[in-house]
């Protein structure tokens, strides 16, 4: 179970994801760049987009945004090693990410 009680505290380097099974999707990598709490943070979005409590109406990208121009988060250039598959090495590969 997750803990909604829990501080993101700076520095700390966090996956943001969303959705599950075939929907499943990491959207970045980012660092906080302050202390805050991320339940807390949801709730004072949606205080101002109401609509969004509604199931399929959460804005996942809307929030990010969000705690980006508040200052709490700066997303991360990352690109992916790939360590390939049921233990070969022939298909171990570097992606740069997309904009190198």
């Amino acid at each position: 179970m997750v803990d909604k009680e829990k501080m993101i505290k700076a520095g700390k380097l966090i996956s943001v994801e969303k959705g599950e099974y075939s929907d499943y999707t990491v959207i970045g990598f980012f660092v906080a760049l302050q202390d805050f709490y991320p339940m807390k943070k949801l709730s004072k979005y949606l205080e101002k987009h109401q609509d969004q409590k509604r199931a399929y109406a959460f804005r996942e990208y809307q929030f990010l945004s969000y705690l980006i121009s508040a200052g709490l988060l700066l997303e991360i250039d990352y690109g992916t090693l790939f360590l390939g598959t049921y233990g070969t090495c022939e298909d171990v590969a570097f992606n740069p990410g997309p904009e190198n």
